[in-house]
């Protein structure tokens, strides 16, 4: 892992992110998805493209991050963290707050199961997020959810 450097896996080179290409019903919803972990951006780019992954890398205009003009979300694997990824995968009416920046775990791709059962009220969001793997690769996404955050990213050059 290099420091200040954030990566995309990808099956192609990503020099302008744009969110009208992103999913809605991801983690936290319709971002560009990021990770401070190689490894993760690589795991991501081969289901995309698995003979060819492009990772793609990043660094970050700290000047802007340090003006305090950005709305910045922290999660921790907690019943906070389930219940928004929860809302953002399943909730069609849901409206995510206007966050730039979100921050959190990885949530793993057993997902489904555990929001089965708070559909069917067998346990709550504490209970399944105890529950929620997400430490295979102990990584944290880093996901740029407006346009204002987008313009904080530099692509960096291979």
């Amino acid at each position: 892992m290099k420091e200040n450097i954030l990566y995309h896996g990808s099956a192609s080179e990503i020099y302008e992110p744009d969110l009208d290409k992103c999913s809605r019903y991801r983690d936290f919803g319709k971002c560009f998805y990021l990770t401070y972990n190689e490894k993760m951006a690589n795991d991501w780019a081969k289901t995309k493209d698995k003979d060819h992954p492009v990772i793609n890398e990043y660094t970050i205009d700290f000047s802007a991050v340090e003006s305090g003009k950005l709305r910045i979300k922290r999660f921790k694997a907690d019943g906070e963290w389930a219940k928004f990824i929860y809302n953002n995968r399943y909730n069609e009416k849901y409206k995510r707050p206007a966050y730039d920046i979100i921050i959190g775990p990885l949530g793993d791709n057993g997902l489904k199961e555990h929001f089965n059962e708070i559909k069917l009220k067998e346990k709550t969001f504490d209970e399944i997020a105890a529950e929620i793997e997400y430490k295979r690769y102990k990584a944290i996404q880093v996901c740029f959810c407006s346009n204002y955050a987008l313009k904080l990213l530099k692509k960096i050059e291979k």
